[in-house]
């Protein structure tokens, strides 16, 4: 999520479902364990997922992920 986001910053989030595109969300991964990602898409309670950095790639983008999964929204980094 660089440049907003980098490792090991703090984030303090909400927890809710109530998720929009665009969002900057805790998601719980098998894969990577817990991660900060954008919102790109939402169909149902299914969400794709994206980073900020265009340069990366990571496989989690090209996975669907169920709602259950989001450990809440971002609303502000700690510094």
């Amino acid at each position: 999520m660089l440049p907003a986001y980098k490792p090991n910053d703090y984030v303090v989030c909400l927890k809710t479902k109530n998720i929009n595109v665009d969002d900057v969300i805790v998601i719980e991964t098998n894969e990577l364990g817990k991660v900060v990602k954008r919102v790109r898409s939402i169909s149902g309670n299914l969400l794709k997922i994206s980073g900020d950095n265009k340069s990366y790639h990571s496989p989690v983008y090209e996975m669907t992920h169920d709602l259950d999964t989001v450990v809440g929204r971002v609303i502000f980094k700690l510094f």
